[in-house]
């Protein structure tokens, strides 16, 4: 071959040294990622990723349930539950008793205590055991003091029960008046509780009830005419 016929022949694509595809379509394949470097943007890219990341970190920390929200739905499920049906060994009569607003009635309308006599036992002991069943819960310690005024209140209401079951034995019939009305104070400041304590359920995720005094209670010359 002479000098003239090298000049001539075409020079051959150069191999890449790792052996990858070659120069051309590398280039082809990596022309614009090559671009955007060139043209300074790799600390751009890089920016708005640990944006994007940061956000959602900070946006899945605000959405994500708390603590407080724990607390709350752990006294909605265990403890709630047990003081409605607490409440229901005054309203409501089952095959095993009468309800305790039916005693108290009949005792302070007509004067009959047979119906406490023959519950009293039977009430005491519905409330032992939920009262027992309501400190037994084991709850985060945010949702403790709420635990307590359920705790409370229902203790208000066997109280109620104690007094009515003294009422039943008394003759004096103002002095009987007297102690079911006491019945019906110690009775009304349950329920009240019960209701702060279903406010304070609330707030334990953060959101505001109302704070104010609790209403007053019938007297016992108020109760001695009705």
């Amino acid at each position: 071959m002479t000098r003239s016929d090298v000049e001539r022949a075409p020079a051959e694509p150069a191999e890449p040294e790792d052996g990858g595809p070659p120069t051309a379509e590398r280039a082809r394949g990596f022309g614009p990622i090559v671009l955007l470097a060139r043209r300074q943007r790799w600390g751009l890219l890089l920016g708005v990723a640990v944006l994007c990341l940061a956000l959602g970190v900070a946006v899945g920390r605000g959405t994500a349930p708390g603590p407080e929200a724990d607390a709350r739905r752990a006294v909605e499920v265990s403890v709630l539950p047990l003081a409605l049906d607490a409440d229901g060994i005054w309203t409501s009569t089952t095959d095993d008793r009468d309800a305790v607003s039916e005693g108290l009635v009949q005792l302070r309308r007509d004067g009959d205590p047979r119906l406490v006599e023959r519950n009293l036992d039977a009430w005491l002991e519905a409330y032992d055991a939920a009262l027992v069943r309501l400190a037994g819960v084991d709850l985060p310690p945010s949702a403790r003091p709420v635990q307590r005024q359920f705790i409370s209140a229902v203790t208000l209401s066997r109280d109620a029960v104690e007094v009515l079951g003294h009422a039943s034995t008394v003759e004096d019939e103002t002095v009987r008046r007297d102690l079911t009305t006491e019945v019906g104070r110690l009775r009304t400041r349950s329920e009240q509780l019960i209701q702060s304590a279903r406010a304070s359920t609330s707030d334990l995720d953060g959101s505001r009830t109302d704070v104010s005094p609790l209403p007053s209670l019938r007297t016992f010359l108020e109760g001695r005419h009705q």
